[in-house]
């Protein structure tokens, strides 16, 4: 039987795991469960093959096949998950590594991780020290803690155009499909800086990208509501008006009061 039948065959909300595909127990594992619990191995075997062909929802399931098969799933969710928080540890900035996810955070980040594509992406939006950088990686710390594989990137806007500057070499086209593309994209202060022709053409192009592939995203950005268009472009903040969700962060400046 092979281990790696498609993710559609899993009820995950029924088993209390995140979307994803696992190795599925094997019918001999099963089997082997079974009779050293004392049970039928032949029914028991039966029924989970069935449930992983979606001929048998999780509520048909014994109480003992659905702790056997929730258990060994939960295994591989545990080890996702310790590797998702390796990965925002080794790729967040020293200064937001601490930022705790609230419960908006977790939201947004649950509903990234049960289907990507049909999330909206956030903008988080603000006056400057408001805190709007280090809440958009604790809803990346949330993201991990979820357990999510997602390979994240985050960027300034000014290093990202750094990044996308054009070279002579031929690594230009991979490096932008790479970030265009990125499962999960984090752009700081969107719009923070006037924009040269090229920078609001590489910014449309970006951003329709992700608007066409149904990628979700993070923004931040300082600008008031309706100068967007202003400061990036119309075409941009018309699609970012459509994909995202739109968080307004108050409060004073952050760093004024640490420096008092």
């Amino acid at each position: 039987m092979n281990q790696h039948i498609s993710t559609l065959t899993l009820d995950h909300a029924g088993l209390g795991i995140p979307p994803g595909r696992y190795a599925l127990p094997s019918e001999a594992s099963a089997r082997f469960h079974a009779q050293a619990a004392g049970l039928d191995p032949e029914p028991f075997a039966e029924h989970l093959i069935e449930h992983y062909k979606g001929q048998r929802t999780v509520d048909a399931l014994t109480e003992d096949e659905y702790k056997f098969l929730r258990g060994e799933l939960q295994e591989q969710v545990e080890e996702r998950r310790l590797a998702a928080l390796d990965y925002f540890d080794t790729h967040v900035p020293l200064r937001f590594a601490k930022a705790e996810p609230d419960a908006a955070a977790r939201d947004w980040a649950a509903r990234v991780v049960a289907d990507p594509h049909d999330t909206q992406s956030l903008l988080l939006a603000g006056p400057v020290g408001v805190g709007k950088t280090h809440y958009a990686f604790s809803v990346l710390r949330a993201v991990a803690e979820a357990g999510a594989a997602i390979k994240w990137q985050a960027y300034t806007a000014a290093n990202l155009y750094a990044a996308l500057r054009p070279r002579d070499d031929r690594r230009a086209d991979s490096d932008y499909e790479s970030i265009a593309h990125a499962p999960l994209l984090f752009v700081d202060d969107l719009g923070a800086a006037k924009l040269t022709e090229w920078a609001e053409e590489v910014t449309y192009r970006l951003i329709n990208d992700r608007y066409e592939r149904c990628l979700p995203s993070i923004f931040t950005t300082n600008v008031l509501p309706g100068q967007l268009g202003a400061t990036v472009g119309d075409r941009v903040a018309s699609r970012i008006a459509e994909m995202c969700e739109r968080r307004a962060l108050k409060g004073a400046d952050r760093r004024k009061k640490v420096s008092a």
